[in-house]
């Protein structure tokens, strides 16, 4: 007669085998009437276990469905086999397939991911640091949030013997960083424009005091200096999220009406600068070409569809992962890896004939 609310294991040696709990090394070791140790060994496939008590042990494993106890392989090693990944906004496509990239590999490899999300802000960015350490992680990838010039908070995490790899926006310094292009996907965005028709081209950048904003600042300036184009200071403005495009679209266009070219930071931002050209009766791209960066959802469903630069996140998440689990087996040298740029064209800058 079966118990009540317990599980069938099996049959070995014509016996019923009945548990209430899942399967342990200590159950197959007592149905075998082998050690625990030979168990542990042959499903390991250790060299010193006969084949025949190794298919004996695998065998019954399956059977039974047996399953590591990971919690308790993960204390005896030491890991919690749970990793950390921190983003300043969830909101942006680029990082939502980051964290898909990262996870992509983490869970091929038995790890779990916790996200942590910043909102921009440097204060929660520190309290974020700080609860790490509770929950144990084995590693973090963090990109900074925009207010982080200093980062000391995820130095002392350092010390402490967290790997921890960067990605986007990344501290100076000899750091694991993956990082892409910014400087040569901005350069190309402008060579496009510039090559679409355009003379004066409009930069709404990123805050200076972030190093994707200097990258991405200098590949502009770069570019204008190659096609022999002058550079206005009036033409770089400080401009990263779509209310603030509403405006500073609306400002430049007031001073400066003959500009026929947006660079913008991201794709977000330069569909603001679409909707508020629109209202002000500006056709795009026979008037004004506008130029994106990172490839959002949002770039091929706006109207027009947006010309772009695809920063790949998938990609950089899959490395991102692939470099913490390297440094967490105990391989410290920094190491850098940058991701190309490439360029999505679409209705947004096409030629007008």
């Amino acid at each position: 007669m079966l118990v009540k609310n317990s599980i069938f294991l099996g049959v070995q040696n014509k016996r019923i085998i009945m548990s209430r709990h899942p399967i342990t090394i200590k159950d197959l070791a007592r149905i075998l009437n082998v050690s625990i140790s030979t168990v542990s060994r042959a499903l390991k496939d250790h060299p010193d276990i006969s084949k025949a008590t190794k298919k004996s042990v695998q065998d019954l494993a399956r059977e039974l469905n047996y399953r590591p106890n990971e919690i308790a392989l993960s204390l005896k090693n030491r890991r919690s086999k749970i990793i950390g990944i921190m983003v300043p906004k969830l909101v942006h496509h680029f990082f939502s397939s980051v964290i898909e990239g990262v996870e992509n590999v983490a869970y091929d490899e038995g790890y779990q991911v916790m996200i942590y999300h910043s909102d921009e802000l440097l204060e929660r960015e520190k309290q974020l640091t700080q609860s790490f350490m509770s929950y144990r992680l084995d590693g973090l990838i963090v990109s900074m949030s925009k207010e982080t010039e200093d980062y000391t908070h995820f130095t002392k995490l350092s010390q402490l013997g967290v790997p921890i790899v960067y990605f986007d926006r990344v501290p100076d310094g000899e750091y694991n960083k993956i990082l892409f292009d910014d400087y040569q996907g901005a350069f190309d965005a402008v060579e496009h424009l510039i090559e679409s028709g355009c003379k004066k081209i409009v930069h709404f950048g990123a805050p200076q005091s972030m190093g994707i904003g200097r990258k991405r600042t200098q590949g502009y300036k770069d570019a204008l200096e190659k096609y022999k184009l002058d550079f206005k200071e009036d033409y770089v403005m400080s401009c990263d999220n779509y209310d603030q495009a509403l405006k500073a679209t609306q400002e430049i266009f007031e001073l400066y009406p003959d500009i026929d070219g947006v660079f913008a930071v991201n794709d977000l931002t330069a569909i603001g600068a679409m909707n508020q050209l629109h209202k002000m009766g500006k056709a795009i791209p026979k008037d004004v070409k506008v130029m994106g960066f990172s490839n959002e959802m949002s770039s091929y469903v706006s109207l027009p569809s947006l010309s772009t630069v695809d920063q790949r996140g998938i990609e950089m998440g899959e490395e991102a992962m692939k470099l913490l689990l390297k440094n967490m087996d105990g391989i410290t040298r920094a190491e850098v890896k940058t991701i190309r740029a490439d360029l999505v064209i679409r209705e947004s800058t096409c030629k007008v004939l």
